[in-house]
């Protein structure tokens, strides 16, 4: 497809009804990140008045874009852990002198979990350090297990330090109960509580102050929030 603008006596340039809308679908799939070639293709299939292959074609590029933005967010995140990992040896103390084992310049600390901060264990904000213990490079499939899971939820609702998570009765709930305790054990200011009832199931995550910019961002995978 090319557009083809006309140009009046004065020399500016006019399009026709179909131009603009050519030139609207243009501006809405390069915000998704497609590429030249890929928007080329999706204009071809457009030209045919036909609105099947260009929504097919367009559901395939949106489920590439959807596992390339995921693969981008476990590298992110793990980047995020190691640099967390870093700011916690550097926090907890400070040689005098030259550097030694302890002071974190030279040695690793636990990994803090994504944007929180490390709360040692015995200070006013409780007994459990907000920290992930999990393995910087298993960061990535553990958040895509949560995506997956909490994506099942058909609502969300807000409780007192946290959110509670809806899921109708098809949800595994043996999957659902390994996969809280698996985070409850890295991350043991993480409270989890699976209820089951006739109307179906439910999961709380509750957490301290610090944690609730976790639990928030976790709210956004539920398909529905009330």
């Amino acid at each position: 497809m090319r557009l083809k603008p006309h140009r009046t006596a004065s020399g500016y340039r006019t399009y026709s009804d179909g131009d603009v809308e050519t030139l609207r679908f243009v501006s809405r799939v390069k915000g998704f990140g497609l590429t030249l070639e890929e928007i080329t293709d999706l204009l071809s299939l457009l030209d045919t008045n036909e609105c099947g292959p260009v929504q097919d074609r367009l559901r395939e590029l949106a489920e590439r874009k959807v596992l390339d933005a995921q693969d981008k967010i476990a590298e992110l995140i793990g980047f995020t852990a190691e640099l967390n990992r870093l700011l916690g040896g550097l926090s907890s103390h400070t040689a005098d002198g030259p550097c030694d084992d302890d002071c974190g310049c030279t040695t690793d600390a636990e990994v803090v979990a994504p944007g929180v901060r490390l709360v040692p264990v015995g200070t006013s904000e409780g007994d459990v350090p907000i920290a992930c213990t999990l393995a910087p490079d298993r960061v990535g499939d553990r958040l895509l297990d949560w995506q997956t899971m909490i994506g099942h939820a058909t609502s969300r609702l807000d409780l007192d330090g946290g959110s509670r998570f809806v899921f109708g009765d098809g949800v595994d709930i043996g999957a659902l109960a390994v996969l809280a305790s698996a985070e409850q054990d890295c991350c043991r200011f993480f409270s989890f509580t699976i209820n089951i009832g006739f109307d179906g199931v439910t999961l709380d995550v509750t957490g301290p102050a610090d944690a609730q910019p976790i639990i928030e961002s976790m709210g956004a995978w539920a398909k529905a929030a009330s």
